[in-house]
């Protein structure tokens, strides 16, 4: 039964490796653009702590998983823990990828026209919220194979 806690352990410990990943390429296009234009630094500051406390909270999905795993350890296959933890941890790669993507390319395109930011930071709230819906459909899954 200690496979359990690898696989507990590996389902919180990938997602934050991934999610540095993705807040530090977020912060660096972010920094980059504060050089690039001095009288946006407040707004791309702002923007990006949003931004990187909106990706960090995907975060809680993977420890939900890992608790549920770790909570059940006695009462669970180590086969069930090592889906549960696939199941919510390889589909996050891409969902985590996907919002900074997006977040990347809102940055740029709010450079490239403040005049429109408003509008630009909508649409990427709403992209991101669809991409984030599907990381909720691999957490209900998750939470289906652990039972």
């Amino acid at each position: 039964m200690n496979e359990i806690y690898l696989w507990a352990g590996l389902a919180i410990g990938l997602t934050w490796i991934w999610i540095a990943i993705w807040e530090w390429l977020i912060a660096k296009k972010s920094i980059d653009l504060m050089w690039k234009n001095p009288a946006m630094i407040s707004f791309f500051l702002t923007a990006t702590v949003l931004w990187i406390a909106l990706d960090e909270s995907s975060a809680i999905y993977w420890l939900i998983v890992a608790m549920n795993i770790l909570d059940q350890w006695t009462a669970i296959s180590a086969a069930k823990a090592i889906s549960a933890g696939l199941a919510i941890g390889l589909p996050w790669l891409a969902v985590a990828l996907a919002e900074s993507w997006i977040i990347v390319q809102s940055l740029d395109a709010i450079n490239r026209n403040p005049e429109i930011k408003i509008k630009i930071m909508s649409f990427m709230v709403l992209f991101v919220a669809l991409v984030e819906s599907a990381a909720i459909y691999w957490l209900i899954i998750a939470m289906q194979i652990l039972g």
